[in-house]
């Protein structure tokens, strides 16, 4: 509600007028009201969502005044506040043409072509309206930048957002949103730069100051980061938000000791936060602390029965423990919350290779690329197993698929050569094994390792030494 709509609407003689008119409503009778009181009338019923009732008031008021063009533009705002960008438009087209001199129209209109999507017109029918008008542009800037920020234009929106602090350059609201939108565009550095403007005005908003963490955050500057939410946390103990990101902070730093101390503060405020609880048990894995963190996954577990996370990390824990039964069943729970998560199937694949249980976890590595055929590292966990059983036609096989995907992948090709030699391919094992060398001289390191010097003859080892000279 605007300060000017607030003053009216807390003014007796208001009142008196809306009492007076939802009487006439009520009634079969008919009551006289001009113009600007159903201008009230309808801007009161705007601000309280009651379009149905703002449309009704518009209505008569077209009944009692059918040219007033200030009821017309009335039922414009009653259209754009219901996001009905199209009616609006048709509305406009109604509007007299000598209105196209006013300002107003123009931004009607812009805001109209914004809710359709039509962001270009939108932008020349609000640089018309600013052209002709004769008053103080900032309130109309302010208007605009809402109108592309409803759009998700947020480019467009700091275009005018920016004409407004240069005439008002003190006005928090809008330094605030030139900071928000150039962050929303990760142009992290302006962002920063008008936050600590706005900090420089009111050095004690805690939005703020979380705000200038998540952007430090965001240019890698971890230390700034964490400073910046403890500013805001200095300024509200219970800002749970700030204690969290700190807490991730810490963690991306590899600093889980302090990332453990600080998301333990933020449990304090929100005990029974899952995901907080996932962070910290994590942040116990990380520092060997297995059996610490089992206890937390399991207290998410028993408060959210259907935590895939938790599940996945019990898994994870129980397999750190070589507990592979334990390991097993955890994750097969979670697969059976979050069946597509490509991270749950290679893990349980790699607890079944570790368990010797290789038939099951080629099936969960197939599983993986069936999923995400992007996905490298199953690709080669896949192939790399096929491998090591001696089923080097089916890895041969697999590798063809996945050497099309990741044409530039060393790794690749040097196991599609080792298949090749092992099944008595020599020319194509040539072939990759020099494809692999060229892309990197350091994996002959690796051949040596599969594929024994006993085994070269004259080919490979000049092939060999012609990349490792």
């Amino acid at each position: 509600m605007s300060e000017k709509n607030e003053q009216i609407f807390e003014n007796e003689e208001f009142m008196v007028l809306l009492r007076k008119y939802e009487k006439m409503k009520n009634s079969e009778g008919s009551t006289f009201f001009d113009v600007e009181e159903f201008e009230q009338i309808i801007d009161y019923y705007l601000d309280e969502f009651e379009y149905e009732n703002a449309a009704e008031a518009a209505e008569l008021g077209k009944l009692q005044h059918p040219a007033s063009v200030e009821i017309m533009y009335k039922v414009v705002h009653i259209y754009l506040e219901q996001g009905m960008g199209r009616q609006a438009l048709d509305m406009l087209e109604q509007i007299p043409t000598w209105e196209h001199s006013n300002a107003e129209f123009y931004y009607l209109k812009g805001t109209a072509l914004c809710v359709t999507g039509k962001i270009h017109e939108a932008e020349k029918n609000f640089d018309k309206g600013l052209s002709i008008s004769t008053e103080d542009h900032f309130e109309a800037l302010l208007n605009i930048a809402i109108a592309f920020e409803n759009a998700r234009q947020y480019r467009h929106a700091i275009k005018y957002l920016e004409q407004a602090y240069e005439i008002s350059p003190e006005y928090l609201s809008v330094i605030y949103d030139l900071g928000y939108f150039n962050e929303r565009l990760d142009n992290f550095n302006k962002s920063i730069e008008y936050y600590q403007a706005y900090l420089d005005l009111d050095p004690f908003s805690e939005n703020v100051w979380y705000n200038l963490g998540v952007a430090y955050h965001k240019l890698d500057q971890p230390l700034k980061a964490i400073a910046a939410y403890d500013y805001s946390i200095a300024l509200n103990p219970d800002y749970a938000s700030a204690y969290f990101n700190k807490a991730n902070t810490y963690g991306g730093m590899a600093d889980f000791y302090s990332a453990i101390e600080t998301i333990l503060e933020f449990l304090e405020i929100e005990p029974e936060n899952s995901q907080a609880l996932n962070f910290l048990a994590d942040c116990y894995e990380q520092t060997g602390r297995f059996k610490k963190a089992l206890e937390i996954y399991k207290r998410v577990i028993e408060l959210d029965n259907t935590d895939a996370e938790a599940w996945f990390g019990a898994g994870m824990v129980n397999y750190q423990m070589n507990k592979y039964d334990e390991a097993t069943i955890y994750l097969l729970k979670a697969l059976e919350f979050d069946g597509q998560n490509t991270d749950y199937w290679i893990n349980l694949g790699y607890v079944y290779e570790e368990a010797g249980k290789q038939e099951e976890a080629i099936k969960c590595f197939r599983q993986v690329v069936r999923i995400d055929p992007t996905d490298l590292e199953a690709w080669n966990a896949f192939s790399g197993l096929l491998m090591s059983m001696g089923e080097l036609k089916e890895a041969l096989t697999w590798l063809r698929v996945a050497i099309t995907r990741f044409p530039d992948d060393k790794k690749l090709a040097l196991r599609i050569a080792e298949c090749h030699f092992k099944l008595g391919n020599k020319k194509p094992g040539l072939k990759f094994l020099e494809i692999a060398l060229r892309k990197d001289p350091g994996m002959a390191r690796e051949f040596r390792r599969a594929y024994t010097e006993s085994k070269w003859d004259k080919a490979i080892r000049e092939i060999i030494e012609k990349y490792t000279k």
